[in-house]
């Protein structure tokens, strides 16, 4: 039996191949949920049931809950009492980014055979927070990004040709492809009775 990475590799093969003939069966339907605390800015998000190939799986162990909100010194700026000291969501985002990035980069030297003896994924960028502080137009939105950097360092004996198939498998990860190109999507805002959602 081989196994790299945890990974049983004759399984991981038949894995491949069976999501291969049966698409349908390994379709994901994925959610999340975030209610708003009694302060701005402040959210617990939460990520619990998730469906595969139709079926709807939900467990208790599931239930991952994380405290977003924004940074301590933004909040003394703008006049929060007592500030609090949060990963802001967009930064949530980015380390949802980087895991992304190192499941595709893994995920790829399996595929490829390459010995990784390390492997870690750096994302920086500049974010103008205006818009959403309604200190500039909704028409400025495209701008609130700007000097995405990625960087995805790997160590082991590694040649050109294996380091261009990883950068190119790297864009494998579905995070990459969620934020990289444009989906349609709209929000919308339904009014609920407030008991039955705090109830929830």
């Amino acid at each position: 039996m081989s196994v790299k990475h945890g990974v049983d590799l004759e399984e991981f093969g038949e894995f491949v191949t069976f999501a291969s003939q049966n698409p349908d069966e390994v379709q994901l339907q994925l959610s999340a949920r975030g209610l708003a605390e009694d302060r701005a800015l402040c959210s617990l998000a939460k990520v619990q049931e998730y469906g595969l190939g139709g079926e709807t799986i939900d467990r208790e162990t599931r239930e991952y809950t994380f405290p977003l909100g924004a940074w301590k010194e933004v909040e003394e700026a703008a006049g929060f009492v007592s500030p609090t000291d949060r990963p802001e969501p967009v930064e949530v985002t980015l380390a949802a980014l980087t895991g992304c990035l190192n499941v595709a980069v893994g995920i790829t030297a399996l595929h490829e055979g390459i010995e990784l003896e390390g492997l870690e994924t750096k994302v920086r960028l500049d974010f103008d927070p205006r818009v959403v502080l309604y200190a500039a137009d909704l028409d400025q939105a495209e701008r609130m990004f700007d000097n995405i950097d990625v960087e995805i360092e790997v160590s082991g004996d590694i040649s050109e040709e294996q380091r261009e198939l990883l950068e190119t498998g790297a864009r494998r990860s579905p995070v990459w492809t969620l934020l990289s190109k444009a989906n349609e999507m709209e929000p919308r805002v339904s009014i609920v009775d407030a008991e039955m959602v705090m109830g929830d």
